[in-house]
């Protein structure tokens, strides 16, 4: 649930981004229709970001299709880490197998650091 939550936020977070913080529109203004989703390995919770021309959508489950995936383990393991903020934690929580990657690891990276542009 908590997991769900964040994501929920996070999604709040990057629309009301989108539209009040300039360095952050102007990160996303150029990408066309861009989808990353953030998962469970076992597909029971999930939200997909859309990124389009300078635009934010999301909604909720791990079943949309994506050109990125950021995959958990668990739910408890990705609230952990996302929660905590720290690329060191999501670097050893790749380290260990519990963070995972599908698709274009690019668009991951683009993400997380657009993330830390509002965060």
């Amino acid at each position: 649930m908590r997991f769900t939550a964040l994501l929920f936020i996070l999604s709040l977070i990057l629309r009301f981004a989108s539209k009040t913080n300039k360095a952050f529109r102007n990160y996303i203004s150029s990408i066309h229709d861009v989808k990353v989703m953030i998962k469970t390995a076992d597909g029971k919770r999930g939200r997909v970001f859309i990124f389009n021309l300078g635009t934010v959508r999301s909604s909720g489950g791990a079943k949309h299709p994506y050109d990125t995936a950021i995959v958990w383990a668990d739910a408890k393991t990705g609230f952990k880490v996302m929660a905590s903020q720290s690329n060191e934690e999501q670097f050893k929580a790749a380290a260990a197998g519990k963070m995972k990657l599908d698709g274009m690891a690019f668009f991951a990276q683009w993400f997380n650091d657009g993330v830390h542009l509002v965060m």
